[in-house]
């Protein structure tokens, strides 16, 4: 059976975010449109989620193009999970050191833990949540024909 072929104005789609979203993905080397799959959604949408970001402390020019901060990169790496292996209660929390991926109570319980007590700024995103409204949108199938209204030029 051929592989699919994938954009990224249907990756976009199937992810919920605007178009331009993936191609600055695509920009700063997030998602590789010659080998896009549906799992690069999680990425997608973990770069969505932090890519204005700006802890405390921290000089970042928010509406500017830059590289991506360590902290980032740790992030969209542990986010790139396939989609059949992501478990319930599966999530990141993002915070200015990298990222903890955490898939039991008791791995939550010890993140957050870790993260008031040493009064850690943290941000959490919820892979399990994106993951299940992923695999709805590829079942629907609808959803995941692209708009050709929403295309970049």
């Amino acid at each position: 059976m051929p592989r699919e072929e994938w954009s990224l104005l249907k990756l976009a789609t199937l992810a919920g975010v605007q178009p331009k979203v993936a191609y600055e993905a695509r920009d700063r080397q997030v998602v590789h449109p010659e080998v896009l799959a549906p799992s690069d959604v999680l990425p997608l949408l973990t770069f969505d989620a932090l890519r204005r970001v700006s802890w405390p402390g921290e000089n970042y020019a928010r509406n500017a193009r830059q590289r991506l901060r360590l902290w980032e990169s740790l992030a969209i790496e542990q986010s790139r999970i396939d989609l059949e292996n992501v478990k319930p209660l599966t999530g990141l929390y993002v915070h200015p050191g990298g990222a903890v991926l955490a898939a039991s109570p008791s791995e939550h319980a010890t993140a957050a833990l870790r993260f008031v007590e040493n009064q850690e700024p943290h941000m959490y995103l919820p892979l399990d949540k994106w993951t299940a409204q992923t695999l709805n949108r590829l079942t629907e199938g609808s959803n995941t024909e692209p708009d050709p209204s929403q295309a970049i030029a």
